[in-house]
């Protein structure tokens, strides 16, 4: 992978992290950069697989990759976690906010992959140890349904139905969101966090990924910064007209896209900013004096690791730290987090990852 590909997933990872410490508020929009990027990098390879693998061997090869990559790391700390939560329970009598007894209420959710789903529902209640894991529901739920659509449409239709897809996506937001608002059963959780985290309300994101990564190419930088400066503006304006309060660190996309129908049209706009970045990362056309950095490009290999971790690591770390200031906080947590990801990433991931191509070849 192009080092700059890897770069990017260190900065989406790195937002996420930042909003979690409560010093970046549009920070949110770092799961929706990963959407983004999976479309961008696993299109082009399933579109490939099916033209060259019989179709017995297009989806154990897919699936069998994904697999190695991705359950090695999410059950191990599942399994971990959720020994953690007991033994303190049971045996320590250490809770910090009834958050590991949630952990084991609603491990079944994470297990299964579903979690999503229960963070739209208003039984959902933060756990700080799998309620990251929405996200990573939706990863799967990608890679499961994306191989067989692309499967069951002619290849020269593709670019037909990303387009289809890319459409749908901000209707099926404004529909969800109709609903979620009618609701009268107090059956959802808040309307924006219900639409952001429904596999659908996202899957627009992925087809733009794949879309781009297939039919654009790369164009001046200035037109991407100019394109993502008037995105910024433009929720600033809507923010300003809906009397929301300005906050810079949301960069006029706060609170999940809360305002002027913002979880309908905010994120297709994002959507198309972080794909046309990364048709120039890569072409390495995009800062490539930055994106290009080894070191940078290593914290992206190893971000899987470092956004499992990340979180229960803010929480329960940033808990014991007490009243120290959130700077010192982040700086600590993301070394901790770091050297963690980077241990899990050597002895626990990369063992596996060599295996891929010996035993589910592209």
């Amino acid at each position: 992978m192009v080092h700059g590909l890897n770069s990017f997933r260190f900065f989406a990872f790195f937002i996420v992290f930042a909003y979690h410490m409560g010093l970046f508020e549009f920070g949110y929009m770092g799961v929706h950069a990963f959407f983004v990027l999976s479309g961008f990098l696993l299109t082009p390879i399933i579109v490939n697989m099916k033209e060259h693998l019989p179709t017995k061997q297009y989806f154990i090869n897919f699936y069998g990759r994904r697999s190695l990559r991705i359950f090695p790391l999410y059950f191990t700390y599942l399994l971990l976690i959720s020994v953690i939560a007991y033994v303190a329970i049971e045996h320590f009598n250490y809770d910090v906010g009834d958050r590991f007894a949630r952990t084991l209420d609603q491990i079944g959710w994470a297990l299964t992959y579903t979690y999503n789903f229960f963070a739209m529902s208003s039984a959902y209640e933060q756990t700080q140890t799998i309620t990251h894991f929405w996200s990573l529901a939706v990863e799967e739920q990608f890679y499961l349904l994306w191989p067989l659509m692309i499967f069951l449409i002619h290849k020269t239709s593709v670019k037909r139905a990303l387009i289809i897809v890319i459409l749908s996506g901000p209707i099926i937001r404004f529909v969800l969101g109709s609903i979620v608002m009618a609701d009268t059963t107090n059956s959802f959780n808040t309307m924006n966090l219900a639409v952001y985290t429904f596999t659908l309300s996202s899957f627009d994101a992925f087809a733009i990924g794949g879309y781009f990564a297939m039919y654009v190419k790369p164009v001046a930088n200035f037109k991407i910064i100019a394109f993502a400066g008037l995105v910024i503006v433009l929720g600033f304006v809507a923010e300003y007209l809906s009397g929301v309060k300005l906050d810079v660190r949301s960069l006029g996309y706060g609170n999940f896209m809360e305002d002027s129908y913002k979880h309908v049209w905010g994120y297709t706009l994002f959507s198309f900013v972080f794909a046309a970045m990364l048709v120039n990362i890569k072409a390495k056309q995009f800062f490539p004096l930055i994106m290009e950095n080894k070191l940078l490009a290593y914290l992206g290999k190893i971000s899987y690791g470092l956004y499992v971790y990340h979180f229960p690591l803010t929480w329960f770390v940033g808990h014991e730290l007490g009243d120290m200031s959130a700077y010192v906080k982040a700086v600590i947590i993301l070394v901790m987090t770091t050297i963690l990801a980077a241990i899990s990433y050597k002895y626990l991931e990369e063992p596996l990852l060599m295996k891929k191509d010996k035993y589910f070849p592209h």
